[in-house]
């Protein structure tokens, strides 16, 4: 099966773990969604794939943006994802909004259907990144626009990169992963994001530096920050198998090197994305 780690991941204990956060991830991530809609921006009344959905926060947007007489699809690999997508309703005065479980990558969308293939941080995970991408690019119509946005490198990331550096005192470090494997730093290289695109036969290729400043917590302390900094991103997975004990050294750890961040009993950490534009060179086939 195609992109097989992926559809474990994201149907276990992980997927389970990335639903019961889906609301703070969603605060969390809202001020990129709307970043990359004003980059974007979609036509009204336009018909869009949202590719890689998740919980669906961004996918209501999108449908609030386009309006009435457009449609907005939501696709994702994610049964806990989809569940908590679908459990939105359908936006007032928005185009119609709906959600497929599907593998982006390999699914026999429409052709030449659509005019927007759209993603906020969910194209980065496909094992062959030119078939899928040449599979999605089959669905768009001949005058039909490519816009996601995806991180750039770790190190240019303080949000991910200090919980990481934490987590590493106590926990033996992964195999040194290839740099363009599916995570979600396998587009960190923009020259390689590009060839990988115009593979796929997109055109008129745009991608931009965007800086973010990422914000958690909601004043409850510093130390239930970090603890509720340790459940999103690369450190959870790092964390997902340890004892109590050593997470409960890793959030000491974290919280001290984290505590010049806080603000107002919130942490506000650096981030840098890329966003995304191409456009559909060859439509439909």
């Amino acid at each position: 099966m195609a992109n097989e780690q992926q559809h474990e991941y994201w149907n276990g204990e992980a997927g389970a773990r990335w639903a019961a956060e889906d609301a703070t991830m969603a605060k969390l991530l809202d001020p990129i969604a709307r970043d990359l809609l004003a980059h974007v921006q979609p036509e009204p009344g336009s018909h869009t794939i949202d590719i890689g959905c998740g919980g669906g926060s961004q996918s209501v947007l999108l449908a609030e943006h386009i309006g009435a007489g457009g449609s907005v699809l939501g696709v994702d690999i994610s049964a806990p994802m989809l569940e908590i997508a679908r459990g939105r309703g359908q936006p007032e005065d928005a185009a119609a909004l709906t959600f497929l479980q599907a593998d982006a990558a390999t699914w026999a969308f429409d052709a030449a259907s659509f005019d927007l293939l759209f993603s906020r941080f969910g194209v980065m995970f496909f094992d062959d990144p030119i078939a899928a991408f040449s599979n999605m690019r089959r669905a768009l119509k001949a005058d039909a626009r490519l816009g996601f946005c995806c991180w750039q490198a770790m190190r240019d990331n303080q949000w991910t990169l200090l919980p990481v550096q934490a987590a590493l005192r106590h926990v033996p470090a992964p195999e040194s992963p290839d740099p363009h494997a599916p995570g979600p730093f396998a587009f960190a290289d923009p020259q390689w994001l590009e060839s990988i695109l115009a593979a796929s036969g997109f055109g008129d290729i745009a991608i931009a530096p965007h800086s973010v400043e990422m914000t958690f917590g909601s004043g409850n302390g510093l130390r239930e920050t970090v603890t509720e900094l340790m459940m999103v991103g690369p450190v959870a997975r790092l964390l997902a198998e340890q004892s109590p004990e050593v997470k409960a050294r890793v959030v000491d750890d974290a919280a001290e090197a984290l505590a010049p961040f806080l603000r107002d009993g919130k942490l506000a950490l650096g981030g840098a994305v890329w966003l995304v534009t191409a456009a559909a060179a060859e439509p439909g086939r």
